[in-house]
């Protein structure tokens, strides 16, 4: 190979695909997308077209999100109980991040890692686009120093409407993904997502 340098080199990964007996990825969709061409393969779609790649949707841990066991919401609720204990669990969770509480403000929620797969950079330059409209949002995130501090300077500049944290918290991602009642997901690409799979699971 040429790139990334002249000469001879080993791909481990290369090897690795070779020698197994079968290739599992996180989503039928992203074993197509892995296969459609160089880019989207790292140069590895040739490989991955001889071997054959089996994508299987990534699960989630249906017990530890699961809205009516959940040990990180005061509120448990279920399918036919959503609509009255949302909007209390909601209020908790403003009053959690220092946010007005008011049951009727619509609440956004952004959850991953701070980094340009993720779009965390588009979600930013969309925040001044719509924070002009009766709306709150709470950002939960680690990852590059840059979007860290871009995180932090939200509650500066929209005290009562954003609200930006910059840390590993899992009682709060619980807290969001329950209380919010959108939860964006800006991600340039997603090979599966398991956000969407929590959001849908508890209502959002």
């Amino acid at each position: 190979y040429d790139k990334p340098v002249k000469g001879r080199k080993i791909n481990w990964m290369k090897a690795g695909i070779l020698e197994s007996d079968q290739i599992l990825t996180v989503s039928p969709y992203y074993a197509e997308e892995l296969v459609s061409g160089e880019d989207k393969g790292v140069e590895l779609d040739n490989i991955l077209r001889k071997t054959g790649i089996l994508g299987i949707v990534n699960g989630m841990d249906v017990q530890e999100w699961n809205p009516l066991t959940d040990k990180y919401t005061g509120i448990k609720y279920d399918a036919t109980t959503v609509m009255n204990a949302k909007p209390l669990i909601k209020e908790a969770l403003q009053a959690e991040v220092g946010l007005p509480v008011n049951k009727d403000i619509p609440v956004i929620g952004f959850i991953g890692r701070l980094e340009e797969q993720k779009g965390s950079d588009i979600l930013v330059e969309a925040l001044s686009q719509f924070i002009s409209k009766n709306v709150q949002i709470i950002v939960l995130g680690t990852g590059k120093k840059a979007m860290e501090k871009q995180l932090e300077q939200l509650e500066i500049e929209y005290p009562d409407k954003a609200r930006g944290v910059a840390k590993f918290n899992v009682p709060l991602a619980h807290m969001i993904i329950a209380g919010a009642d959108f939860i964006l997901v800006p991600s340039r690409f997603e090979p599966c997502g398991l956000i969407q799979l929590h959001a849908m699971r508890y209502g959002t």
